[in-house]
């Protein structure tokens, strides 16, 4: 029988326990996104009402503006992003500007922004 220091035995316990899956999740653990908020204006390149949820909207959207207003701004202008409104909906936003406060929900994998205070500029 091999005896090994306690330290190496301690090191291998620790290597062991990084390559398990601990969170059932692909690719290891992820790490959710930093609580923030920015004020963004963007053009709507789509827009969809939720099949499921009538007072969703889902909206692919191209950044023009972005104004950090707490923590990390993960809106970056020239960026196409999806995101998602509570707010009601007035008609079709598709080709229009809009202005809104945006909140990044997700991780280092992606995500989408949760829009609120939505304001059409044109």
């Amino acid at each position: 029988m091999i005896r090994t220091p306690r330290s190496l035995w301690m090191i291998r316990a620790v290597l062991d326990s990084l390559t398990e899956d601990t969170t059932m999740m692909p690719n290891g653990p992820r790490v959710t996104a930093a609580p923030n908020r920015c004020e963004i204006q963007a053009k709507v390149l789509r827009g969809q009402r939720s099949a499921k949820f009538p007072d969703k909207y889902f909206l692919d959207l191209q950044i023009l503006r972005s104004r950090s207003i707490a923590g990390p701004n993960f809106a970056q202008v020239g960026s196409q992003v999806k995101a998602f409104t509570l707010d009601p909906v007035s008609g079709p936003l598709e080709g229009l500007t809009i202005r809104a406060r945006a909140e990044f929900l997700g991780d280092e994998r992606g995500g989408v922004f949760r829009l609120t205070r939505i304001e059409v500029l044109r």
